[in-house]
Parts: structure tokens; C-alpha cells; sequence
């Protein structure tokens, strides 16, 4: 409950809301549209539906089959959910809406790739980490225009981190979770794998701050404002090098951008005002905490009228 400023605050907001009239649904935040596709030399068998690659990353997995939730230690695996690019190959997809170098990005994040990388888990069922699987490469590159290109150095597209679908639920649970993670929120680049090592599910997850996994991509390394095509290589030798397997990607939304809608505006606000105060314990989601400090005070405030608009 808020206390003590609840009254300036709630007037700051009845001002901005006299400003600004309640914001609508943002633009979706995921790649639109397919410009090409070359499976290259053998694509895993079926994987070939390069529109998998559009829209949302996958959080259950294995309908008819095997069926689970994403998690870090489950990737998706249908062959609706992923597409293979075998080497020699490539997919090149659009976003409708540029992707923007932002600054007001999480980490000075602006992108994220989600593959099917997974934590390996040698505890089965019990969802410890002890590795790494997948990791399998290709090459990002960006282009504003889809004619010209720039490589985006040191990333590897189907690489770290595993997509993360839900936050309140186990590695291999077969019914979907209830708090869904931020697919346009990045995993801290500063982590490695021996941060993860050791960790249980919970402790993964907490690690993630909320976040849905995905590689990260600052576009500002391209030298480029803003981007509307990607494009994923896989350039290896077919007798040697593993195919790359992509699901989806994502625009990162701001921070203070509460309700992932692509702007920073009243709705968010009122969001913050409504959650003033201590966040509840893990692993119940706390998106007003925006300086990650377990608390929605003053400060995040601060951040979200800084990042504004």
C-alpha cells in the first residue's frame, strides 16, 4: 500500500493522464514477415518451415508428443516451432517497425535471437544445471534497408540464453505455468555459465530477473539507428558443422516500459503506482522494480518519467 506521497504521486499521474489520453496496444514486438529462406545442406529432417521464425518465441512445447513447458533445460522442439538452417543456408526476416538503438534499453540491449539452446541437466527431473547444450552458431547480421548489410560481431545466433516460457513453473512440468516471463526483456550479459552452474531450476530462473532468455544484441556495435531486417547465416563446412535452429525474435522493450506495449506512457505509470512498495517474493514477477532493488519506491519512479515517451 502506498503511504506518505501516495497523494502527490497519484496527481502526478491524473496530470499525465490529462496530457495524454490512456495509450493503446503497442506494436507487436516480434519479426512480421518472411523475405527469404535457403535450408541449406541438410536442415534437420521436417524442420524446414521458415515461418516458425515469426512471431512469439514458444512457451509449451511438444503438443501431441511430449508435452511441456519451455524452460532452460526444454527448448522448443516441434517442427512448427523451430526452423533449421543447414549450412550454406539462410533466413532473413522483417520487423514492420524498425528496431531502434535505444539507450533506454535494459543493458543496452535491442534485440534478442531465441533459438533451441538448453541448460543440460544431469539431475533429471530434479533441474540442476551442469552444462550447456547446443550453442550451434550462425551469423547475425542487420540491415535498415535489406540491401545493405552489417555483421554483428561475436554473436552467435542460436546460442545463450535458453528460452525461459514461464516463471512459476518446473523444468519438465506438462501444464503450462501462470506467470509468463518477458520475451522482450534480456538476460544481464555480464552472466556466464558459471554463474549457472550448480543452480536448480528456481535458481536459474531467478538469475533471469524476469526475463524470457534469447541472445542479445546491442545494435550500436553495427554502427546503424535502427534496423527492420535481420538475417541468419549459417556459413560452415555440411560434413562438420552443426545446422542452426531459430525460433523467433524480439524487440527489447525500454525500462519502465511495464506493460511491454513499446512505450514508456500513463499506463505504465498507474502500473507503478498501483505496485508501490515491496515486490512479492520469487518467483512471482516484479516489473515495477525498476532498479531491481526488491522494492517499487521513489527511483523507479524516477526511471520511468526519465524514460518517457
Amino acid at each position: 500500500m502506498m503511504t506518505g506521497n501516495c497523494a502527490m504521486l497519484l496527481v502526478c499521474a491524473a496530470a499525465f493522464a490529462a496530457l495524454e489520453a490512456a495509450a493503446g496496444a503497442g506494436d507487436d514486438p516480434f519479426a512480421d514477415a518472411l523475405i527469404s529462406y535457403d535450408p541449406g545442406a541438410n536442415p534437420a529432417p521436417g524442420y524446414t518451415d521458415p515461418l516458425t521464425a515469426l512471431g512469439s518465441p514458444e512457451r509449451f512445447t511438444g503438443e501431441g508428443v511430449f508435452p511441456g513447458v519451455v524452460s532452460v533445460f526444454n527448448p522448443p522442439f516441434g517442427i512448427d516451432e523451430i526452423v533449421s538452417i543447414g549450412a550454406g543456408g539462410h533466413l532473413i526476416v522483417q520487423f514492420n517497425t524498425a528496431v531502434a538503438d535505444d539507450p533506454r534499453n535494459p543493458f543496452g540491449i535491442d534485440l534478442l535471437v531465441f533459438g533451441n539452446t538448453g541448460f543440460i541437466d544431469f539431475a533429471w527431473p530434479g533441474g540442476i544445471v551442469n552444462g550447456f547444450f547446443g550453442g550451434e552458431g550462425g551469423t547475425v547480421e542487420l540491415s535498415a534497408d535489406g540491401v545493405n548489410w552489417v555483421l554483428v560481431a561475436g554473436v552467435e545466433a542460436d546460442g545463450p540464453w535458453p528460452t525461459l516460457g514461464y516463471l512459476d513453473a518446473g523444468p519438465y512440468d506438462t501444464q503450462p505455468g501462470t506467470i509468463e516471463s518477458d520475451f522482450t526483456r534480456p538476460v544481464d550479459p555480464s552472466l556466464t555459465l558459471a554463474d549457472f552452474m550448480g543452480l536448480d531450476n528456481e535458481g536459474a530462473i531467478a538469475l533471469y530477473t524476469g526475463s524470457g532468455g534469447g541472445v542479445g544484441i546491442d545494435i550500436a556495435s553495427t554502427g546503424l539507428a535502427s534496423v527492420n531486417f535481420v538475417r541468419i547465416t549459417n556459413p560452415g563446412n555440411p560434413q562438420t558443422t552443426p545446422n542452426v535452429e531459430i525460433d523467433a525474435m524480439s524487440d527489447v522493450s525500454p525500462l519502465g516500459d511495464i506493460n511491454m506495449d513499446g512505450s514508456v506512457n500513463v499506463p505504465d505509470l498507474l502500473t507503478l503506482l498501483a505496485a508501490w512498495g515491496p515486490c512479492p517474493g520469487p518467483p512471482d514477477p516484479c516489473p515495477a522494480d525498476l532498479d531491481g532493488d526488491g522494492t517499487v519506491a521513489v527511483p523507479d519512479l524516477l526511471i520511468l518519467l526519465a524514460n518517457w515517451g
